[in-house]
């Protein structure tokens, strides 16, 4: 739900405008709920500029204190009513008696005039908790709607690393590599099939989560890349230097460092002499996957579907954005580091 800023001031017009209109109505000063004389016009015109500036005084009142104990903040919204109830009221009077010359339907009625001053106290309140409303109705729905494009997204980085592991190229050399050791060396081969099995375990396991620990992650990259050791030795290295804590405390979409490593595996030369060089950091904010670019000869244009993927879906879940860039021949990927907060948040 897309809750523009037209749309947002023609709601709040339409609240304030029918407000206006049961006050008129009951004003015997005005002749009816439409009265277009220039003292209605002009009530009019005035009434409503105020009460919609005052509706987005609410807003940013609303959202200074959000997070903060609903009794304060009831409280300091009552006080802003009630300062600008006043404030109509007085003036109300005040162009009555100057500029009207009806000071003879004030001359009974008290400055502070209780029943005015109370009735748009209460407008305000109005103003107030319908806000709250909306914005909590908004809220929702946005919500639901990110979670609906999270899961697609998520199953979407599934499919993509599962595809990655079965395709009939990944299959063949996966299975030459181990027709080569099945029989030379039986112990290496049980271990293949099990880190495979274990790798496409995951992925198929972790169907119903957005966000996964990182020391799971982790763990299953290893398996992973015991894969790809078996098949290219020497010729492609990893190297884990991300913080403990990190590791431990962290969260991260399933599937992602494997789709990176599968990414930098594709686009790259690797040889024994000139070695694929995967590495994972941190710094205080980010998750730094990086290697040296040796760009494989007639390689076709990429499409870039894997990154892609990996963007939407920590845009769906934090407003910290995924940055890549090419820089001194290095390739760097950096992602947001995720807190338990954010497990809890999208995964419940």
């Amino acid at each position: 739900m897309v809750n523009t800023p037209i749309k947002k001031f023609l709601l709040r017009f339409t609240v304030i405008y029918a407000i206006h209109l049961m006050i008129k109505g009951f004003d015997l000063s005005f002749g009816g709920f439409f009265d277009f004389t220039y003292r209605g016009i002009i009530y009019s015109i005035c009434f409503i500029s105020f009460w919609i500036i005052v509706w987005y005084i609410a807003e940013f009142i609303f959202n200074k204190l959000k997070n903060k104990n609903q009794v304060i903040a009831l409280i300091i919204n009552m006080i802003v009513g009630y300062t600008a109830s006043l404030t109509i009221n007085s003036t109300y009077r005040w162009a009555d008696t100057n500029l009207y010359n009806m000071a003879y339907y004030w001359k009974d009625i008290n400055f502070y005039n209780p029943e005015l001053t109370t009735s748009l106290l209460l407008i305000y309140m109005i103003i107030y908790g319908v806000h709250i409303y909306l914005e909590k109705s908004i809220a929702i729905k946005e919500h639901i709607i990110k979670t609906e494009k999270l899961e697609k997204e998520n199953v979407i980085a599934q499919y993509m690393s599962l595809k990655a592991q079965i395709e009939p190229h990944f299959l063949f050399n996966s299975l030459s590599v181990l027709s080569g050791i099945v029989h030379t060396n039986p112990d290496l081969a049980s271990d293949f099939i099990i880190k495979l099995s274990k790798t496409l375990r995951y992925i198929i396991e972790q169907n119903e989560n957005k966000l996964v620990p990182l020391k799971e992650e982790l763990t299953i990259v290893n398996d992973y890349f015991f894969l790809l050791k078996t098949r290219f030795n020497s010729a492609i290295v990893l190297e884990n230097n991300i913080n403990k804590d990190i590791i431990k405390n962290s969260y991260i979409p399933p599937a992602t460092l494997q789709m990176l490593i599968e990414n930098a595996v594709q686009h790259n030369k690797l040889s024994e002499k000139y070695p694929l060089v995967v590495s994972f950091s941190n710094n205080s904010n980010y998750i730094i996957i990086e290697n040296r670019i040796q760009r494989k000869d007639n390689q076709s244009t990429s499409t870039g579907k894997g990154l892609l993927n990996i963007r939407k879906r920590y845009d769906l879940i934090t407003m910290r954005e995924v940055t890549i860039t090419e820089y001194d021949n290095m390739f760097t990927v950096k992602i947001p580091i995720l807190r338990k907060s954010d497990y809890e948040r999208i995964n419940n």
